[in-house]
């Protein structure tokens, strides 16, 4: 497997896990503006939908890479981000 392949894996891995805790941080802070703060009906929503649009873009990257090897979606894990070895054809990915 080539190693360029290797470190997008890697940096796909790493900006993963990294946007994972942002989103939940920024979702904490989202929450208790809301259940805390006197603020308009239409920044509520507008909070409320980007959370949503964080999680879907979320999980859209989480299912967005393939093994280099043999194509399988790495997304169906239990784990999140690019697992240690392909769950088909076990090439190392980390």
């Amino acid at each position: 497997m080539p190693a360029n392949e290797l470190e997008k894996l890697r940096q796909h891995h790493h900006a993963t896990i990294g946007l994972f805790v942002a989103f939940w941080l920024f979702t904490l802070v989202a929450i208790g503006i809301i259940e805390f703060f006197e603020i308009s009906e239409r920044t509520r929503d507008s909070l409320i939908g980007t959370i949503f649009g964080g999680a879907i873009v979320l999980s859209l990257l989480q299912f967005a890479k393939r093994c280099p090897k043999c194509r399988a979606n790495l997304g169906w894990q239990l784990r999140l981000g690019i697992p240690k070895n392909c769950h088909k054809c076990g090439a190392v990915l980390r």
